[in-house]
């Protein structure tokens, strides 16, 4: 189960927590999440603090990436704090690590 939220919203900038584990049963109503969160705001700035998430499926990268591109389109990268060793080690083996701002 993932718990996704809003925790800054201002002109520039959004800020968002994940908690829990982002596995594949998750990434759809992380996916929705997404589409709400970037609908209106992909311009701005994104960052999304890693540091209460536990765990990441495939699936779940897969949904970074859809975030990833849509924020490049404006020439954005998503900003990453808080990342396990882990998780982070997993993004350095992908590649994924030359697509977000890693903090």
């Amino acid at each position: 189960m993932i718990e996704f939220k809003i925790v800054k919203r201002d002109s520039d900038l959004i800020g968002a927590e994940l908690q829990g584990e982002l596995d594949t049963a998750a990434t759809q109503s992380f996916a929705a999440d997404i589409d709400a969160f970037t609908e209106d705001d992909v311009q701005k700035q994104i960052t999304i603090d890693f540091s209460k998430l536990n765990y990441i499926s495939s699936a779940g990268m897969r949904i970074l990436l859809v975030l990833a591109k849509r924020a490049a389109a404006y020439g954005r990268k998503v900003s990453i704090t808080g990342m396990s060793e882990d998780i982070k080690q997993i993004f350095q083996l992908t590649g994924f690590d030359n697509m977000f701002a890693i903090q």
